[in-house]
């Protein structure tokens, strides 16, 4: 029994040794990639630390996926988003968590939200698990802490015992990758960084909802990239239109929203894509659908337009976010048989996405 216990003592120790021992990254350049940002060590509030005036800068070769990343941060109360990637794969996509000095105290002074292709979804994500009201002291240090386990993160800011997010699933896969620190467009002191690599089993996510599910839309067709001005000033879908579209079948969130970035290339400049069901109607009947979109979209119903909206940042007001929701109705006229709903949906920034829910689905099945 003594040699059961002294080997799995062993075991454990083996295990805290390899997979629970904190790594301090200190800001040499043999430990950065800097992609042109200048390193400036300086000392600040009584801590050796790095001041980033602008752009960002990554960790070499590291594959880090489950553990704790923590840092000190420090900023001016300014318009800004400075902030922490990780599990990052390339410049283009990761997993980041942000915040808004200028929106001390409101609702989205923090942020969590995935970078597919270049293109970050904060409009597509907001709200529990992804946004959090929080006081900051600025031009002092707030440290900073995210332990990231499966699918899941949880943030901690100075000394909290409870996270202040809790992320219940990221949206980037299951993959190690660097660690980045962010100006976000201000100016922002870090200092102290330090990961822990854990181990965490492997995780699943949540389950899709099946088409149709309690009127929710979960499966798409989606189109290549096209130009903006595809529907500009065009009512109806022509067939010499519709010759330029290819289709693929993508699935949404949970939730019902699909990130159209994640169908793109980190090179594409063209925002505009295609986004289409098939509905048979067992008669000819009127059927409300709600929907949200960022940031543009042109609706037709049986090649046919029948909506048109801008839900870009601040196209309202000076605070309008554009962040999606079931905001929009549309009362579909629909034929006996197939009707075909297009979406054409066009990105500015902040999240590319869609989502759709019809008031039920009596007499009516999704394709």
């Amino acid at each position: 029994m003594k040699k059961l216990c002294l080997v799995a003592g062993l075991l454990v120790a083996s295990y805290l040794t390899t997979t629970g021992q904190v790594i301090n990254v200190p800001f040499g350049m043999d430990k950065w990639d800097t992609a042109g940002t200048a390193l400036n060590k300086e000392t600040f509030k009584g801590k050796e630390a790095v001041l980033l005036k602008s752009g960002a800068i990554f960790t070499k070769n590291l594959e880090l996926r489950d553990g704790i990343i923590e840092v000190d941060m420090s900023f001016p109360q300014q318009r800004g988003f400075p902030g922490i990637g990780f599990r990052m794969m390339d410049v283009s996509n990761f997993e980041l968590f942000y915040v808004r000095p200028h929106q001390s105290g409101n609702p989205d002074a923090t942020q969590y939200t995935p970078a597919f292709n270049g293109l970050t979804g904060w409009q597509l994500y907001h709200g529990e698990g992804y946004t959090k009201a929080i006081a900051y002291k600025f031009n002092e240090w707030h440290h900073i802490k995210i332990d990231v386990h499966g699918l899941q993160a949880e943030i901690y800011i100075d000394d909290m015992q409870t996270p202040l997010i809790k992320v219940t699933e990221l949206k980037r896969e299951w993959k190690g990758g660097n660690i980045a620190l962010v100006s976000g467009g201000s100016p922002v002191y870090f200092a102290n960084l330090q990961y822990t690599p854990k181990q965490a089993p492997a995780p699943v996510r949540m389950p899709v909802p099946a088409n149709g599910t309690d009127g929710l839309v979960t499966q798409w067709q989606v189109s290549n990239v096209v130009s903006r001005s595809f529907v500009d000033k065009k009512y109806q879908l022509t067939p010499d239109m519709k010759k330029k579209l290819t289709w693929t079948t993508q699935q949404s969130e949970p939730s019902g929203t699909i990130n159209l970035a994640k169908f793109i290339q980190p090179t594409d400049t063209i925002r505009t894509m295609v986004v289409k069901i098939n509905i048979e109607s067992a008669s000819e009947q009127v059927k409300m659908l709600s929907f949200g979109f960022s940031d543009y979209v042109t609706v037709f119903l049986n090649d046919k337009a029948v909506y048109g909206g801008s839900d870009n940042f601040q196209s309202r007001d000076y605070r309008y976010l554009g962040t999606i929701g079931f905001f929009d109705r549309l009362f579909l006229p629909l034929k006996k048989g197939v009707n075909e709903l297009c979406f054409v949906v066009s990105e500015d920034f902040g999240g590319w996405g869609l989502k759709a829910k019809f008031e039920d689905m009596n007499g009516i099945s999704l394709k």
